[in-house]
């Protein structure tokens, strides 16, 4: 090797180290276990009935926010009294916040009430606890890694997203569109926008992103998934959905929905007593967690 050639190897070297040395810290996010997620499941569905207003939804809401304070989470409740078409009900959203490296925010949310349905024995277990559980072990997981995430998040637990008759302003959505009316002009400058998880254990995963949300996060969910090695999981969506994320998109704050809205041959499984702990996957959840860490560690500020 010549002395001119040696030399302009050793600059490849000392920029390849260089470059490694700028790299930031923490810039692998942590990935959260699918049978811990799924033991999660487990746990939510053996409260039982967790329709909005009664002792069973009441229960998971305790242990919803002691779950998220055991792993270092500052937790409230919001408490709320909506007139529906069923009477006054009494709702409570959990909110459980984790500072990260900027003031700014990203909100992670899901649903935690059931659809009341009458002579069904419905566990809710993709429909209400599948969410739940994914963000209980991204907690957790938090938390056991020891890493500070490149942004603060808000993890909401939303009671009230299932309408008591029809979709509209006055039912349906109830705690997503409280938390939305409540946003301080401060909270909507910093937050980045919302994350939201619905129906994300189905065992045949399928996340269609629905047409109606925000475009720069679904490319982010998209690029995540594809960089996660789990990119044949997610895809764009022609529909519209209504869920927890349109509140915030009504309001101009931009809002996602990741969701698996074919659940069983023809969607089937919604609704019904088939939506139990034995048409839920551990991968599955895993597969969303993971997705939506890195898209928390690829966020743009």
């Amino acid at each position: 090797m010549t002395c001119s050639k040696f030399f302009s190897y050793k600059l490849v070297v000392v920029a390849l180290l260089l470059l490694n040395s700028c790299k930031p810290a923490n810039e692998i996010p942590p990935e959260i276990a699918g049978h811990a997620a799924f033991d999660y499941v487990k746990k939510l569905v053996a409260f039982g009935n967790r329709f909005s207003g009664t002792s069973e939804y009441l229960m998971q809401a305790d242990f919803i926010a002691e779950t998220a304070s055991a792993y270092g989470c500052k937790v409230n409740f919001q408490d709320f009294v909506e007139q529906t078409a069923k009477g006054k009900i009494k709702f409570r959203n959990i909110v459980a916040d984790i500072k990260g490296k900027s003031d700014f925010y990203l909100i992670i949310s899901t649903h935690c009430d059931l659809k009341e349905l009458s002579g069904v024995n419905f566990q809710g277990a993709n429909d209400g606890a599948s969410g739940v559980a994914v963000i209980l072990e991204m907690i957790r997981t938090l938390k056991s890694s020891g890493l500070i995430p490149p942004v603060s998040l808000r993890f909401i637990f939303f009671d009230g997203e299932e309408c008591q008759f029809e979709y509209s302003d006055q039912d349906g959505l109830f705690g997503s569109r409280w938390y939305v009316a409540s946003m301080t002009e401060y909270e909507r400058s910093k937050c980045l926008g919302v994350i939201n998880l619905d129906m994300v254990g189905d065992r045949d995963l399928q996340i269609a992103i629905p047409a109606n949300g925000d475009h720069a996060l679904t490319e982010l969910a998209l690029n995540a998934a594809a960089a996660g090695g789990n990119g044949e999981y997610f895809r764009r969506s022609s529909q519209h959905i209504i869920d927890d994320h349109r509140p915030f998109l009504k309001s101009g704050i931009p809002a996602i929905n990741l969701m698996d809205f074919e659940f069983g041959p023809a969607n089937s499984y919604w609704h019904t007593e088939e939506d139990n702990i034995e048409k839920i996957s551990p991968e599955s959840l895993e597969i969303v967690g993971n997705t939506v860490f890195l898209m928390i560690w690829r966020i743009k500020k």
